[in-house]
């Protein structure tokens, strides 16, 4: 009989900047269903739910634009041309702060990983290398659109 580990759960938070949450974000307008389904609030309730409970939290965040970002690529992806268009996630501005009822907290251990540059949270971050350093068996998941950024990094996670 093979012995079972003990159940080390995380919620893992993608992307959850201004610019996709707050209504004045460059993204919101594209999310027509936001407040619809009410995401921010089943977020910030999950986030509160981790926290009450101590299940740690770690965010899986995409990477920031600036004017050179792109610079000599050769081969970007659909998501990189949006955001070098549309300028969303702009280093240095309001839109890639963290909004501010998911923002992380150091007294909690929150993890803030390595930045993605697609939809994968797991994809060139170190996010994998902090959950293993950590024994975490069990995710959650928490964003915006189940068929981009959480759905690439769910089935990452389930290949691991």
């Amino acid at each position: 009989m093979t012995p079972t580990l003990p159940v080390r759960r995380a919620l893992v938070l993608v992307d959850p900047y201004n610019d996709f949450l707050h209504p004045d974000g460059i993204l919101t307008p594209h999310l027509k269903d936001l407040e619809e389904k009410g995401t921010v609030q089943h977020m910030t309730e999950a986030l509160h739910a981790a926290r009450c409970h101590n299940i740690p939290v770690y965010y899986g965040l995409h990477q920031l634009w600036n004017e050179k970002t792109f610079n000599g690529w050769k081969h970007l992806t659909p998501n990189n041309i949006k955001q070098d268009g549309m300028k969303f996630f702009q280093e240095g501005t309001w839109g890639a702060e963290i909004y501010k009822a998911l923002e992380p907290d150091s007294a909690n251990g929150d993890i803030v990983v390595s930045r993605h540059w697609n939809s994968d949270s797991f994809e060139n971050t170190d996010l994998d290398f902090q959950l293993r350093q950590h024994e975490i068996t069990d995710l959650v998941f928490a964003g915006l659109t189940a068929n981009t950024c959480l759905e690439a990094t769910a089935r990452h996670a389930f290949e691991l």
